[in-house]
């Protein structure tokens, strides 16, 4: 309905606009038009000056001399009459035109042409004086009307005027309603396509070269989307089933290794290569399971479990947990909850984003052997802030960029999955994450959720 609107109201806008500079161009060309046949037209002297020009004394007409000049730059001749029709003088009299008219002769001449001569008369006290122009110099029409129709025509011309504008507004609402139900079927094959749903639209009608074209696009998206859900689904799968099948032998490894680490009947060497081997299983136990949700994540395939969680208690408990984990007293771990973030409320899946602060935390472990200070803070502002800082060797610019700005979404950093996984969590639960150096040594972390509502509670 919005759109018919817009639609409808632009048509008569633009409607009412060119009507309106139609009318103005029309009463511009109009009066151009009326001036340029009036100064065509303009005499110096009316016909009744130039009669008045011409004089008698001693039975001998004179014409002024301008009067004279006047009929030889304007006009082409001139002659009067007398009571009888006798020609008694002229100036510059054609020789095609007689000397004497009768009544009816001077009756057809005087209202439109003298042998096609166009010309004019005025009854002056020596007789009729009559003025010629040459042929075909001027077009004469008499135009006669009922004074009726003059007196209505000062309310008939604006009802025209008016009639013609509604007609325009109605001609463009009509135009309007018929583009829109022609673009109606185009828009929602738009949005279809976007939706990533199929499209058949009729191909039949003024836009059906533009709906077969829509048609022809969708077809390709959806096999496009097919082929790229196919291979991501087999991608994702093999994922699944390499880690799958590396998780049963690893643990058969993991548990006779573990063994004989405890077998103390065994060199105390044999037991610490044992040892050894468990740690190392552990390792790639945890890069599989990191190699198959980061496969998960990419391609949203892993389910996300959403409920409220409350950060700062998740938060606090994380710490607890690492450092009654055995951690070596050269780590250090702070939690910073601000005062408006006591109760901050995400809504997400507490298993994942437990797994991206605790990727963190391992990450400033792992990265920092000799020791460092953790500080996992927890702000509120727009959106809850949440950032793991610590004071050990910061990330290289290499790192900072392939970070921020990867190359694509499942680019792989040489320094493992972990921050990987951090950044896709995040991005599952529509966050952002920043990763940067600090002014006083280190680096830290920044994660922004957005925080929950009653609404989404």
């Amino acid at each position: 309905m919005k759109g018919i609107t817009k639609i409808l109201s632009r048509y008569v806008l633009s409607a009412a606009g060119v009507t309106l500079i139609l009318l103005v161009v029309n009463f511009a060309v109009l009066a151009m038009w009326t001036v340029q046949a009036k100064q065509i037209s303009q005499k110096d002297y009316s016909v009744s000056q130039l009669a008045d020009g011409l004089t008698k004394s001693n039975g001998v007409y004179t014409l002024s001399k301008s009067a004279r000049d006047t009929i030889e730059k304007r006009f082409q001749w001139a002659m009067l009459l007398d009571e009888d029709g006798n020609v008694i003088w002229s100036e510059n009299l054609p020789d095609d035109l007689p000397l004497r008219y009768s009544v009816s002769d001077v009756a057809g001449f005087t209202r439109w042409y003298l042998n096609d001569y166009p010309v004019y008369v005025w009854r002056n006290p020596y007789g009729l004086f009559v003025l010629g122009s040459a042929k075909g110099s001027m077009w004469k029409f008499g135009i006669e009307l009922p004074q009726k129709v003059m007196e209505n025509t000062l309310v008939w011309i604006p009802a025209i005027l008016i009639f013609n504008g509604v007609a325009a507004v109605l001609l463009a609402l009509l135009f309007g309603l018929r583009l829109f139900h022609s673009l109606k079927p185009l828009a929602k094959g738009i949005e279809d396509m976007t939706e990533k749903r199929p499209v058949e639209l009729s191909t039949r009608g003024l836009l059906g070269d533009l709906a077969a074209g829509i048609n022809k696009t969708s077809a390709q998206l959806i096999k496009q989307e097919a082929n790229l859900s196919k291979r991501d689904n087999a991608r994702t799968t093999w994922i699944a089933g390499v880690s799958h099948d590396i998780r049963t032998p690893l643990s058969i490894v993991m548990g006779y290794a573990s063994q004989l680490e405890d077998d103390s009947e065994l060199p105390q060497s044999k037991r610490e290569q044992a040892g050894i081997i468990c740690r190392q299983s552990e390792r790639i136990k945890a890069l599989v399971s990191d190699l198959n949700l980061a496969s998960k994540l990419e391609y949203d395939m892993q389910p996300i479990r959403r409920n409220a969680i409350a950060l700062a208690a998740l938060l606090r408990q994380m710490a607890v947990d690492f450092l009654n984990s055995g951690l070596s007293d050269s780590y250090f771990i702070d939690v910073i909850i601000r005062e408006d973030a006591q109760n901050a409320m995400v809504i997400g899946d507490e298993e994942l984003l437990r797994r991206a602060v605790s990727n963190l935390i391992v990450n400033s472990i792992r990265y920092n052997p000799n020791g460092c200070a953790i500080k996992v803070t927890l702000d509120k502002g727009i959106g809850c802030s949440l950032s793991v800082s610590d004071s050990g060797i910061g990330f290289t610019q290499e790192m900072l960029d392939d970070l921020n700005h990867p190359k694509s979404s499942a680019y792989l950093q040489n320094h493992g999955l972990g921050l990987t996984i951090v950044r896709q969590i995040i991005k599952a639960h529509r966050g952002t994450t920043e990763f940067r150096n600090l002014p006083e040594g280190g680096c830290t972390v920044e994660l922004c959720l957005p925080v929950s509502t009653v609404e989404d509670n």
